[in-house]
């Protein structure tokens, strides 16, 4: 394992090291002293694990294409703003828009996150361990998204496509406009649990509900659903 100290290095730089460490096969990159530096693993791309001892900043992830991103701290605005594939862990809470505009990969966030998480989201899984803020799944095209928590107001506002899976008892009070609830599937069950096991995350499926967008009453869309390759180290 190669260890970087975050606050020795200009924020430009840390990517740049990680990235170098990367390249030269580096699988375990740790990163101290983060003092929430924002934009840290953006535009990652390959196979490693980087794990932040401490929190970060804005748009942490962003554009993360393959690597496991462990934050042991919390993370502001915009986690994995357009990521494509890989991992990010979040060991504490996440700010609002966590996940925006995701393609692929999976984020779980232990604790809980702030409004908007998953806007726009297009393909990957958000899971998130606490409770969220208002407009979760707003305007999601894809994906699915999981909250062991509360929910906000105006949960799955707009959704064209997507699965939002919440098992709050009073989450059916809190739903946006053009949404609708049904009981969990044998198969969405299925992948949620294998999902949990995972991510030793302790609840399960039969606990929770799932929301997708209304099948009647609505316009029609093309969607863009672009095909996702494993990134090459």
């Amino acid at each position: 394992m190669v260890t970087l100290d975050a606050s020795a290095l200009a924020k430009r730089e840390l990517n740049k090291k990680i990235k170098s460490c990367m390249a030269s096969g580096e699988a375990e990159i740790l990163v101290e002293h983060p003092g929430s530096v924002h934009n840290l693993g953006t535009a990652l791309k390959g196979e490693a694990t980087i794990t932040v001892d401490g929190s970060t900043g804005f748009y942490t992830g962003g554009f993360l294409e393959g690597p496991r991103l462990v934050i042991k701290g919390n993370t502001g605005w915009y986690t994995g703003d357009n990521m494509l594939c890989g991992e990010i862990i979040v060991e504490k809470n996440a700010g609002s828009n966590c996940a925006p505009s995701t393609i692929g990969g999976t984020i779980v966030v232990r604790g809980n996150t702030g409004g908007r998480a998953g806007l726009g989201m297009k393909g990957g899984d958000l899971v998130i361990c606490g409770s969220t803020g208002r407009w979760c799944g707003q305007m999601t095209m894809g994906g699915r998204i999981v909250v062991l928590g509360e929910v906000g107001q105006g949960l799955g506002e707009s959704m064209y496509r997507g699965l939002i899976h919440v098992r709050d008892p009073q989450a059916e009070e809190k739903l946006g406009g053009n949404v609708e609830f049904h009981p969990i599937s044998e198969q969405e069950a299925e992948s949620l649990n294998m999902l949990f096991e995972k991510y030793a995350i302790d609840a399960d499926a039969s606990e929770f509900m799932s929301l997708r967008p209304m099948t009647s009453g609505r316009h029609h869309y093309t969607l863009f659903n672009p095909k996702i390759e494993k990134a090459e180290a």
